[in-house]
This record gives structure tokens, sequence and C-alpha cells, in this order.
């Protein structure tokens, strides 16, 4: 027998031939506590609190309270709070309780720091501490060495478990293996014998609302305007709620998993093994509307007016907005610019004069030329893709910075470098992307198709074929002096206009 044993066995003996043991009701409390343990490796509660009983049982205590705590970790990486603990350690300084009985030390906590103050707990309270048919006298120096050191065991295990788990959390993430929650748009195959995970693969109709979320949202149509529709429509989330947020579309359409891609720490590190929903070039066209951080409030759901900050002043180049006056018994509404207050023009003579340039030249045989070549939707594919990348991994950095891992001073330099590479790959991307909403309208019939786009999509379109001046005038006249409008095309297809 070891030192250790002998000391422990003696300590025992003394303990229970003392005044201890001479007592007429030894008062005792039971806690029985294990982790999610889906493969039960671990005693279950149940089986924990018999075999505490049936030791009670032996030594004659009497069993003032049972305090049974499931699925909940005790290491110093748990994230769950434990409110039957925070019961147990209130009893233990009730006076009410002589002795604390687990199934062996762990069951307690497998943190060192969580013994320490457990140690002084009852030690201050007169306390002692049964487990695996032990009992230690915590004010004794060999029983604080001896329960000291299973404390010790029990982080060091459970320290080595978790390295082992997030070790082959990443072997399993490298290999493009499904993790966590199953993704909206999938469903998982499990054997049914061994339940291992055998394959994830497409959920139809899950898949044709991410789909149509994602095509709408890189057409450039308002998030507030597809969750309405789909509240609307009454089509379940995730969850089973028929209730859509905004946040929610954004995250999904933004879901790198959609194009096949496995990410750790929202990083793309491998290809899944899972199929496809998104094709890449819209996946990354999402990321990019959404994720440029210039991107304002006023250009989802709440712009009202066609040209509002598009068209410009011919004179000194500012922003034309809309304004509304009333003279006499009518209203009128004007484009006027911002900066100098000398141009301006009705609202609906230059919407319509605009909308039906775009949708005449939309309508054209060689409107397809607009598009570009494959080269082009290629560069730009990987400019979005660089640029989602690393603002995926400025985000862990600032992360990091939250959790003070990383120092303000480091993060700041971080910074420096990061983001003015991602501002140059998103503007990259932005002069190479045609928008997705421009496939949808080259069509011979778009003077009936235009007024069923969104007015984002349709603000959109004209933003990307064309920059709009007009010219300063003494007064306005009740017809559209078309020589004022100066369209500059952004196409050299279109440059014979």
């Amino acid at each position: 027998m070891s030192r250790t044993a002998l000391l422990a066995s003696a300590t025992e003996t003394a303990i229970e031939a003392g005044t201890f043991a001479s007592r007429p009701q030894v008062r005792a409390i039971i806690y029985a506590r294990v982790s999610s343990d889906p493969r039960q490796q671990l005693r279950s509660v149940s089986q924990q609190i018999d075999e505490c009983k049936t030791e009670c049982q032996r030594r004659g205590w009497t069993i003032v309270e049972i305090i049974p705590e499931n699925d909940r970790s005790a290491s110093r990486y748990a994230v769950k709070d434990r409110p039957k603990y925070r019961r147990l350690i209130e009893k233990l300084c009730s006076g009410d309780v002589d002795v604390l009985v687990t199934w062996e030390s762990s069951r307690a906590q497998r943190d060192l720091e969580a013994y320490v103050k457990l140690r002084k707990i009852a030690e201050e309270n007169g306390v002692q501490w049964c487990y695996k048919g032990r009992l230690y006298d915590l004010s004794r120096t060999d029983d604080r060495f001896t329960t000291g050191l299973d404390a010790l065991l029990d982080e060091r295990e459970s320290s080595v478990t978790r390295d082992r788990i997030l070790r082959d959390m990443r072997q399993h993430a490298a290999k493009g293996g499904a993790h966590g929650p199953t993704v909206y748009g999938y469903r998982r195959l499990y054997d049914p014998n061994t339940k291992v995970f055998v394959a994830q693969e497409i959920r139809e109709d899950q898949a044709a609302i991410v789909r149509e979320a994602a095509r709408r949202v890189a057409s450039g149509e308002a998030l507030n305007a597809i969750v309405n529709d789909f509240n609307k429509r009454q089509i379940p989330t995730r969850g089973g709620a028929k209730r859509w947020r905004t946040n929610q579309v954004a995250q999904m359409v933004r879901t790198a998993a959609y194009i096949g891609k496995r990410t750790h720490h929202g990083k793309i590190i491998a290809d899944a093994v899972w199929p496809a929903i998104l094709d890449e070039e819209t996946y990354y066209t999402c990321v990019q509307i959404l994720g440029d951080p210039r991107r304002r409030t006023s250009r989802d759901g709440k712009v009202k007016h066609l040209l509002s900050g598009i068209a410009r002043c011919g004179g000194c180049g500012g922003p034309m907005r809309r304004h509304a006056s009333t003279q006499g018994q009518t209203r009128k509404a004007h484009y006027i610019c911002i900066d100098c207050f000398r141009c301006s023009m009705r609202q609906h003579r230059l919407d319509d004069y605009i909308t039906a340039v775009v949708c005449e030249r939309l309508a054209r045989p060689d409107a397809a030329d607009l598009l570009g070549d494959d080269t082009r939707a290629e560069d730009a594919k990987a400019a979005m893709a660089e640029a989602a990348e690393k603002r995926a991994r400025l985000d862990e950095f600032y992360d990091a910075a939250a959790t003070g891992e990383l120092s303000a001073a480091a993060l700041a330099r971080i910074e420096s470098q990061l983001l003015p590479q991602i501002e140059a790959a998103e503007k990259r991307a932005k002069e190479l992307r045609v928008p997705a909403v421009l496939r949808e309208v080259i069509r011979p019939d778009i003077a009936d198709y235009w007024p069923t786009l969104d007015i984002t999509q349709q603000r959109e379109v004209i933003r990307t074929l064309m920059e709009i001046r007009v010219a300063k005038t003494g007064r306005t006249g009740r017809k559209l002096d078309v020589g004022r409008v100066e369209i500059k095309w952004k196409h050299m297809q279109s440059s014979d206009e």
C-alpha cells in the first residue's frame, strides 16, 4: 500500500474514533451531478444517488437533502450556470449539515479554484466530505492534501478531455465534416443502429427559401421587404416559428455552408462533405452587400425616391435630394441640389425620363453585353472571397480583444493592416461585379417588368448603368428639357448614347 493510502486510512480511522463519529445524529447531504453524457460512459445521477444513500445507511447517517444536477459541467471551461450547486453551498453554510456525500470528488468540481472555495466553506462550517467510501476532515493537513491532489487530477482530466475534443473537432472540420446544429436547408442522416453521422443532404423545401432569399438580397432587394413577404406567406423559420427577422435572413445568406464550405471560427478551411445550395457568385454578392460598413439603413427599406442621391448637380457636383413644396393649392416635388441649391428639376419628369431611357437600353438585343465576360465575373468572385476571409479574421481579433487575449495596441496594429486590404478588395469586387438584378432585367418586356421591382432594385440598376447630372437653369418649365440631363454610361458597350 502506498504512503498516501496509508495516511488516508489512518486519518479515516482517527476521525471515526473521535468526536465526529460519536455524535448522536450525523446529518448528511448528497450531491450528484453529471455532464452531458449521450453514450452513458459515466454513472447517471440516479446511480450516484443510490450509491451515496447506501454509504449513508452503512454509516448510520441521516440524509437531510438530496441535490441532483443534470447536464451541468463542473470544469473550468463550463459556460452553463450550476443553480443546484449554489443550493449545495447555501446548505453547507447554513450549519444544518455535518457531511457532504458525493460519488467521487469530480462530481463536486473539476476546477481547482472551485475546490479551494469548497474546502474553505467546509472547514469554516465543520462539514466533512465523503466520497468513494472514504471520509475526509478538511481541517486536517493530510486530508486537505489528499482531496487537493484528487481535485488537481480531476482538473487535469477535464483539460485533457477538452484538448482531445478540440483536436478532434479541428480534424473533423479540416475534413469538411458537419458540426453543430443542422443548418436550415439541410437534413442529417444517422446510422439507425450506432447513431453515427452518415451524411448531410439537401432538404429541398427549405433550400428553396434559402435560394430565394439569397437571390433577392443579391439583386438589391431590401431585407425588410423580404422578411415581410416571408411572414405574410407564413414560411416557417429554422425553429418552426412563422416570424422571420431581418437579422435571420442576413445571417442565413452569409452562411458559407450553403456553398459547400466548412468553416472554423468564421474562416473557411475546407470543402464540405455536403452538396451546395447556392452558387458562389450569389453567396459572395450577399456577403459584400450586407458586410459593407458603408451600407446605410436608408438603403434597406426606407428609401422612397428613385433618384435621390443618385442624380448630381451639373454645376457643383453635389447630390440632389427630393424636396416638396406647396404652391397655392398644388404640392410639387423637385430634386434639388443640397449643396448649392441652384439646380432643381421636377421629380416625376426626371424619374419618368430616366426610367424610359433605362428600359429602352435593357430591351435592346445587345443588352447582354452589359454583363461583361466570364473572366470579369471570376475576378469579382475572387475579390469578394478575399474580402470576406479577411473580415472574418478581423472579427476573430475583435473577439480576442474583447476577452483580454489581445491588447488594444496589438488590435490597432492589426486593424491598420487588415482594414485597408479589406477596403481595397471590396472596392475591386464592386468595380468588377455586375449586380445580380441586372441579369433579371435584361429582357424584351422590361417596360412591363420594371414596375414589379423593389425601388432599391431599380436604384441599383440605375446606379450600375449610369451617372446622371442635371444642368442648372433659371426657371422650371412645364416640360422636361432633355438637354439639361447628361447621362454618362458606365459600360463601353453603351458609349454610343
